[in-house]
């Protein structure tokens, strides 16, 4: 009796227990056309509906601006606070707000709006990441273990021509190593993503 019900208690703690996950997959395409050297000046705005803290997000912008120079050490970037206090001063935020909520459901960009932008801001591509799925699940004792699993996408878009040069989707994926924890913060499951990404990232 005493055999079987320390059985049950070893059980009961394997079920509570576990190796915290953490993985990440990765799609990608790249326009034939786009070669080392094809983009002499990109801006990397913000990633959309993040809802990052301004420290977090700063981070995160500073690591792709890292990668993306660590592969083509010649190209010129626009930090994304600089990116969008161009976007404010030529008054041009409402237009680049619809032409990603545009493109976003059409998958059809706007040339016209980016040329405008292109031209304003003072560069040839531009670099959008999006949030553009969010699971998030505490643990539940012997059920479920807290989990955070996002899908992560970024484009890259040439400004003169519309031309979609780079697109990459993650999906990230946390998991806490007991049943008995809350859900991991959203900025882990989003670093694992972007990681994936910047990790397959070419040189352009």
């Amino acid at each position: 009796m005493r055999n079987i019900k320390s059985a049950t208690i070893a059980l009961f703690l394997i079920l509570l227990t576990s190796c915290a996950i953490s993985n990440a997959t990765i799609k990608a395409y790249s326009d034939p056309s786009l070669t080392k050297g094809s983009v002499s000046k990109l801006a990397v705005f913000p990633v959309r509906n993040a809802r990052l803290a301004p420290s977090e997000a700063n981070q995160i912008n500073r690591k792709i601006s890292s990668s993306i120079k660590s592969q083509s050490p010649n190209i010129k970037i626009m930090s994304s606070t600089e990116a969008i206090r161009k976007i404010n001063d030529k008054n041009l935020a409402d237009d680049w707000a619809k032409f990603l909520d545009d493109y976003t459901s059409s998958g059809i960009p706007n040339v016209k709006v980016l040329q405008r932008i292109g031209n304003q801001i003072g560069v040839d591509s531009i670099m959008q990441g999006e949030l553009v799925n969010v699971v998030q699940q505490d643990g539940q004792y012997t059920r479920n273990f807290g989990t955070t699993r996002v899908t992560v996408r970024f484009s890259i878009l040439d400004t003169k021509t519309g031309k979609l040069l780079w697109e990459a989707s993650s999906d990230g994926i946390r998991q806490t190593a007991s049943t008995v924890e809350p859900a991991p913060p959203l900025v882990e499951a989003i670093n694992l993503a972007i990681d994936k990404i910047l990790q397959n990232l070419p040189a352009i």
